[in-house]
């Protein structure tokens, strides 16, 4: 994995504390919040387009980064590439994203819960997808009271993009 020396800060990348705050602050004010998680590991223009899309649905858009500890967990061996600061500093500088985090939880229903987003927002390969973690989830979106919309952008895979530079060698 490539690390950080920690140059890579943002004021728009936020501790979870600060989150909490940040959220009661937005809240308060009224502002739809939009929420979307994942390791977002090589960010490509599949990235982009969803984080554009997203934010059409809300006025704050809040992103969860994977921390490493569970995003190499869920992905391949060798993943994920970049550090979970590197990511999250990535992801902080799109034009889309307000704010991000980096998730130290296994899935994204604890994300859900802390954030309770008014449109929490996954990717079009998730609309028709019928497994234990999406389901689980719709559920965590319905009790935190928001809905799930699903992005209509072109799915880009970084697996893929993996696979096909390795394929190169």
């Amino acid at each position: 994995m490539i690390k950080t020396s920690g140059a890579y800060g943002s004021e728009n990348i936020l501790e979870e504390k600060e989150l909490k705050e940040k959220l009661l602050e937005l809240k308060s004010q009224n502002r739809k919040i939009g929420l979307c998680v994942g390791s977002f590991d090589l960010l490509h223009p599949g990235h982009m387009a969803h984080f554009r899309s997203a934010k059409k649905h809300c006025d704050v858009l809040i992103v969860g980064i994977t921390s490493d500890k569970f995003s190499s967990q869920r992905k391949s061996e060798g993943r994920p590439i970049y550090d979970e600061k590197l990511r999250a500093f990535s992801v902080s500088q799109l034009k889309p994203v307000n704010y991000v985090f980096i998730s130290n939880y296994l899935t994204a229903n604890e994300c859900i819960m802390l954030v309770k987003p008014d449109v929490y927002i996954k990717g079009p390969d998730y609309e028709n997808k019928v497994d234990d973690e999406i389901d689980s989830e719709r559920d965590s979106v319905k009790k935190a009271g928001g809905k799930i919309i699903y992005t209509k952008d072109e799915k880009l895979s970084t697996t893929e993009i993996i696979k096909y530079i390795q394929k190169l060698k």
